[in-house]
């Protein structure tokens, strides 16, 4: 993971303050994030790469570069690169000589045309319905604090990389039914602003599963998994739902919060708010371009609605955590079939309701098309009930 440069109080005296500034380096090494940085020289690497394959030299007089790059980005768009590639190209030119600013405008004119005819691939929202069935998925599979994630961000427009780094100590809770705070700090609109930043979680059924969270675990102990299999069991969500064509990424946790909110409450400023968005124009196409998507997402109920059932019963009963500890499986006759009825019990009293949902629940996941989690739960299996 690239680290990050700190910001740090000016100190109180001229030794304080150059001691400290020591450590923090140059003003010149402070002016981009080091992962900004890394960014800008892979596509500068990238760029003088194909300067040499090409045969060609890099002009001296930055009045002739232009013409140079401006033509590396028509390759790059005829190539089917991203445009990110150029755009970093651009910064990263301006970043090694300030003085290039102005001297590259056919380059940024060929940008400009190029974010005209071709939209971004935006991830798509994910709207609230969706959500509870990941959920509810993530819940049948007993991978609670995953949901319990998936909850927070979605709830708190939190980005992903936000998400995947908040820790215990990070949430400020006085109790299961009043709001939560949860601490950024210097988060990515933060350091432009020179200021930590923070969010409030209201929603009363994630503030019962955030407390019980926060009183079972240490204080530096993250929410979420390690980012990658963090980002597994997201895609493995996504498969086990059938609902991977659709393209839902991370991010659609932020994008599908802060649309769901400006459909309930209908007030910018409050979604302006909550995602910490600076400017009013970026918001506006943020919103407009989910709600747009939302038209097109045409997702089957009955892919959706067994899960809303899962997460409708757990939330009905207590809290509860990942088991540390797994019965392993036995193999064999009679072996086979007292295990499984034992294991019945067990999700009977993970999700509630007894014996009569348990039934009711494999009917459902059968009659909407999961006929192997039906299987994989105890349907057609032998399962024996007490």
């Amino acid at each position: 993971m690239v680290k990050k440069a700190a910001k740090v109080a000016e100190g109180r005296t001229k030794e304080d303050r150059k001691k400290v500034r020591k450590t923090l380096g140059t003003l010149k090494s402070l002016t981009v994030q080091p992962v900004t940085k890394q960014r800008y020289q892979a596509s500068l690497n990238q760029f003088y790469d194909h300067l040499q394959r090409e045969g060609i030299s890099l002009p001296k007089r930055r009045d002739s570069l232009d013409a140079v790059v401006s033509d590396y980005i028509e390759h790059l768009w005829s190539e089917g690169e991203g445009r990110s590639v150029a755009s970093n190209l651009l910064a990263g030119l301006q970043d090694l000589d300030p003085h290039l600013k102005g001297h590259l405008q056919t380059s940024w004119r060929l940008m400009k045309t190029w974010t005209a005819n071709e939209l971004p691939n935006r991830a798509p929202p994910l709207t609230e319905g969706i959500l509870k069935a990941v959920v509810g998925w993530a819940v049948f599979n007993q991978h609670f604090s995953f949901g319990l994630s998936l909850l927070v961000g979605f709830y708190t427009l939190l980005r992903t990389g936000e998400l995947l780094d908040l820790q215990a100590w990070n949430i400020h809770m006085t109790s299961n039914s009043q709001p939560a705070v949860i601490s950024l700090g210097l988060t990515k609109s933060g350091k432009r602003q020179g200021a930590a930043e923070s969010v409030t979680l209201t929603e009363l059924s994630v503030l019962k599963l955030l407390w019980f969270w926060k009183q079972q675990v240490p204080a530096h102990t993250y929410l979420t998994a390690k980012p990658h299999v963090w980002r597994q069991l997201f895609n493995e969500c996504l498969q086990g739902l059938k609902i991977s064509e659709w393209g839902f990424r991370p991010y659609s946790l932020r994008r599908g919060g802060a649309t769901s909110l400006f459909v309930k409450c209908g007030s910018l400023d409050r979604v302006l708010i909550l995602g910490r968005w600076t400017a009013v124009k970026t918001a506006k196409i943020y919103l407009n371009s989910g709600l747009a998507m939302l038209a097109d997402l045409k997702i089957p109920q009955k892919l959706l609605q067994p899960f809303h059932t899962v997460l409708t019963n757990y939330l009905q009963g207590p809290p509860k955590l990942e088991q540390s500890l797994q019965k392993k499986r036995r193999t064999g006759g009679r072996g086979k079939k007292e295990f499984r009825g034992k294991k019945v019990e067990k999700c009977v009293d993970e999700f509630g309701g007894g014996p009569t949902f348990f039934i009711l629940s494999v009917n459902l996941l059968e009659a909407q098309g999961h006929s192997g989690l039906a299987e994989s739960w105890g349907a057609g299996g032998g399962y024996v009930f007490p």
